[in-house]
């Protein structure tokens, strides 16, 4: 078993940050003070009782809009061995309604204590202590649910875990070639229906995921091998380099080579 947490910690750090890049889902609990959030180009303020979720998927930046910013700040491995664990798709599914920001209410006081006791375990390891973090992150997650509007309540539907099953095998195979046809199919379920219950559970239609997990396969190879952009292309499953680059660069703002130039030899810096 993977342990989930990447990188757990406390900080009340509020100098500026250079541009980085994590490839990770990312919870960030906002203490005290105030940040703007700018995810996908939407911005939001948070404050202190608030969090932000970042999927791995999600590019954004963080500005600090108060002298004080005190946050815990959470990285979960999208491809630990519990990413199977239903719960763990909130991070990744973005239906509609969804706000990637959550006020905790009346809860701060357990949420405190959680964040607080999930950083001590990830600092101090213990006997067992990928076993507490994999059980403390469930209690995070289900407490964090449990705040979601009931529209919101996608989990208990019985398409959950087909959409489910696709995006964990998207994530895993990414540079296979998929059909549509051939995925209804298997499931016993026409196109469009496919096509609505994955969009109405995530956000984004199938093949839209499916871009997703290349791009972040690519990011990694791009920033942690010293592959050519041809074999990244090859290992992610694109059709050839000049789409590869013209899609990079649409949906980054940069090209690969840039986004290898800024970020190889590691994720970027390690405080957001």
């Amino acid at each position: 078993m993977s342990k989930p947490i990447i990188e757990a910690y406390f900080s009340k750090d509020v100098s500026a940050k250079q541009p980085h890049y994590h490839d990770c889902h990312q919870i960030i609990y906002v203490t005290k003070g105030e940040i703007k959030v700018c995810i996908n180009d939407v911005s939001y303020n948070v404050v202190g009782g608030e969090m932000v979720i970042f999927s791995r998927y999600e590019a954004h930046s963080i500005s600090v809009v108060s002298e004080e910013y005190e946050r815990y700040v959470l990285r979960i491995d999208p491809t630990a061995d519990s990413r199977e664990n239903r719960i763990y798709s909130l991070l990744s599914n973005r239906p509609s309604g969804f706000c990637n920001v959550l006020a905790v209410g009346d809860g701060k006081h357990s949420f405190d204590l959680l964040f607080k006791e999930i950083t001590e375990e990830y600092a101090d390891p213990q006997k067992l202590t990928e076993d507490m973090l994999e059980l403390l992150t469930n209690q995070l997650l289900i407490k964090i649910y449990r705040q979601l509007p009931e529209s919101l309540s996608l989990l208990e539907e019985n398409n959950f875990e087909m959409v489910s099953g696709i995006q964990r095998r998207f994530e895993s195979s990414c540079a296979k070639q998929y059909s549509l046809t051939e995925i209804a199919k298997e499931y016993n379920i026409s196109v469009s229906s496919l096509s609505h219950q994955f969009k109405r559970i995530t956000g984004v239609s199938v093949m839209d995921y499916l871009l997703s997990c290349r791009l972040a396969a690519a990011k990694r190879y791009l920033t942690e091998t010293g592959l050519s952009i041809s074999e990244i292309v090859e290992r992610c499953g694109f059709s050839d380099s000049s789409n590869f680059s013209r899609t990079f660069k649409r949906l980054n703002g940069t090209t690969p080579s840039q986004f290898r130039c800024r970020y190889a030899g590691g994720n970027g810096e390690k405080k957001c």
